[in-house]
């Protein structure tokens, strides 16, 4: 890990969206549906789950790190969990990860998934490391509406 980076981690607002989104487009890998991924949705999602979406934000003000992370009550989720490339290996993704586990569990909720695609071999690695479990039990199915 190289030196720490100053930062404040804080719940994400609507009004972070233009920082978020270029930072989502900064990291190689990364994919987006602009259906799920709008502004409109975004801010939809971050209305139902306040408490649970973060951003680390350096002491200029820029995002360097975001997590998009929800539960219906019953099942929780992370969506989107993205670093800056130009500091990664300060363990900017630990924190965050670590919040929205701290955050959900506070809920109540007893478990949380995350989907990475197959061929993501770095974000595969990572969740791993953070002791995410393959489910080799289910097929992730979606119909389009």
């Amino acid at each position: 890990m190289t030196e720490p980076t100053a930062m404040t981690i804080r719940h994400m607002i609507i009004e972070d969206y233009p920082l978020v989104y270029g930072l989502w487009t900064r990291c190689s890998g990364f994919t987006m549906k602009d259906i799920n991924d709008c502004k409109n949705a975004i801010k939809a999602f971050l209305e139902r789950n306040p408490d649970t979406c973060f951003a680390a934000e350096d002491d200029d003000g820029r995002i360097i790190g975001a997590i998009l992370a929800g539960h219906d009550g019953r099942r929780s989720r992370i969506y989107h969990t993205a670093v800056d490339p130009d500091v990664r290996g300060r363990g900017i993704s630990l924190i965050l990860v670590g919040r929205v586990v701290e955050a959900l569990r506070a809920i109540g909720l007893p478990r949380v998934a995350v989907g990475v695609p197959a061929d993501n071999d770095a974000g595969n690695d990572f969740w791993e490391r953070q002791g995410f479990a393959v489910r080799d039990d289910l097929v992730y199915r979606e119909l389009p509406l």
